[in-house]
């Protein structure tokens, strides 16, 4: 048997169909020679092959999506949550509440990797170092009407007696 193999393609009719052609030529000891051919329309050979990537495109599609929503959720929460704790800590501060619960340290618990938010934590950082040593001077209840707007600054002049 002869393995030649042909496939070739072709159109005809008013909408254009497309078909293909697969032939194979075979023959035998004999001297017998024949010809098989299988015509068959483009639409019903790549039915199955078009509704497989169809689907597969969906199925990529949805997971791209997915993947999509969960990232922008973590990514969202690594940044307002950092952001949440900053502004606590500033309204914690704007009451001169700068210590957190055991009594020590700052108002942070932790920095965020992210680097604007982490310069806004460095700022408040510095500027919460520099108020509390501020308040160790300056009597508290003082700096509470500056922090409010009561007080100018400079405006007061508190004395005390040492003995």
């Amino acid at each position: 048997i002869d393995g030649r193999f042909s496939a070739l393609t072709f159109h005809f009719g008013q909408g254009g169909s497309s078909y293909f052609h697969f032939g194979q030529a075979l023959s035998d000891d004999l001297g017998l020679s024949w010809q098989i051919s299988v015509i068959m329309s483009q639409t019903t050979l790549f039915k199955d092959i078009n509704a497989a990537v169809l689907r597969m495109v969906g199925i990529t599609m949805g997971a791209v999506l997915a993947l999509g929503l969960v990232s922008s959720i973590l990514i969202s929460a690594l940044i307002t949550i950092p952001l949440f704790r900053l502004a606590h800590g500033m309204s914690q501060m704007a009451v001169l509440k700068m210590e957190d619960g055991d009594g020590k340290g700052s108002l942070l618990a932790s920095r965020s990797g992210f680097l604007e938010v982490s310069i806004c934590e460095s700022s408040f950082l510095a500027l919460e170092r520099g108020l509390k040593a501020f308040v160790r001077y300056v009597p508290r209840d003082v700096v509470k009407m500056m922090l409010t707007g009561s007080m100018e600054v400079g405006s007061v002049m508190v004395r005390k007696v040492v003995s």
